[in-house]
This record gives structure tokens, C-alpha cells and sequence, in this order.
């Protein structure tokens, strides 16, 4: 299980420290959202895919196999990425939030404590999600601190999720 609660940090982190460059450099952020939340995504699904690999998590799998995919569309479509973000990113949000519900329900069945928090942590994902797509002709700015206030909260419910599965 430890290794379980490392993989939760390092995904935490990832998305923390991605959420914080993201509010310390909002202009160079928005010049480059598709190229940083491209890389970040990777990274996660990287680490999703790895936590599948370890602990046989199917969630995992899926969910890092979407991140890679989004990521490396991020990578290569820049441009379009800016002109979609609210969209992709709301998205990228609600399959995690709803593969964080299916894993709580999972956890609670399995008699792990901590499960609400895993449940908590999918509603509220879901919730950033619909914030996203309601209103995408907003402006740009808050765009990018909804997403990284929805990245450092993700980020550290990973992390209190890694504390948790213990």
C-alpha cells in the first residue's frame, strides 16, 4: 500500500506545482496553456499508466491512457487547444471526477476507510468540469485561474488520498 500512497503524491504534486506555475505566469500560461497542461497531462497519465501497471487498477488505465491522449493533442495543437481549453480541460476533469466516483464506490464496497474522501474529490472534479464548459467565451484570464484553482485542489486531494489509502 505504500507504493499505492506514493503514486497518489507524485500525481498530487504534479498537479499542484502545475496549478501554482500556472498562477505565478498567467499571460506566459495563456501564450502556452496547450504546451504546459500538454506536458503536465503527460506526466499524470505516464504515472496513471505506471499505477495501473503496479496495482492493477483498471480506473488507473483508463484515465492515464485519456491523459496521454490529451496531453500529446496539447502538444501538437496548440492553437487549437487555446480555442478549446474550457472544453478539453472540462473534460479532462469529468472523466477523472467520474472515475474518482467509480473508485470511491469501489474503496466503500471494499471496506477501505477514507472512501468518501475519494467520493468528495470525483464530485467536486465533476462540478469544476460543468464550471468549465458552462460559460467557455469568458475570459481568458479566468480560464486560467479556475483551472488552476481546480489543479492545486485536485492536486491536493491526490495527496490527502495517499494519506488516506493507508
Amino acid at each position: 500500500m505504500k507504493s499505492l500512497r506514493v503514486n497518489f503524491w507524485v500525481t498530487g504534486g504534479i498537479l499542484i506545482v502545475l496549478g501554482i506555475m500556472m498562477m505565478r505566469y498567467p499571460i506566459e500560461a495563456i501564450m502556452s496553456a496547450g504546451i504546459v497542461l500538454g506536458i503536465g497531462l503527460l506526466m499524470a497519465g505516464v504515472n496513471d499508466v505506471a499505477g495501473w501497471y503496479w496495482f492493477g487498477m483498471r480506473r488507473m488505465l483508463v484515465h492515464g491512457i485519456l491523459d496521454i491522449i490529451t496531453g500529446l493533442i496539447m502538444l501538437t495543437q496548440p492553437g487549437l487547444t487555446a480555442f478549446v481549453i474550457p472544453f478539453v480541460i472540462g473534460l479532462w476533469f469529468f472523466t477523472g471526477g467520474v472515475s474518482r466516483l467509480c473508485a470511491s464506490f469501489w474503496l466503500g464496497g471494499a471496506g477501505i476507510s477514507g472512501w468518501w474522501i475519494v467520493l468528495v474529490s470525483g464530485i467536486a472534479m465533476v462540478l469544476f468540469a460543468v464550471m468549465m464548459c458552462v460559460s467557455p467565451l469568458s475570459s481568458t484570464f479566468s480560464v486560467m485561474w479556475i483551472l488552476s484553482g481546480v489543479l492545486i485542489a485536485s492536486g491536493v486531494l491526490a495527496v490527502i488520498e495517499g494519506f488516506v489509502m493507508g
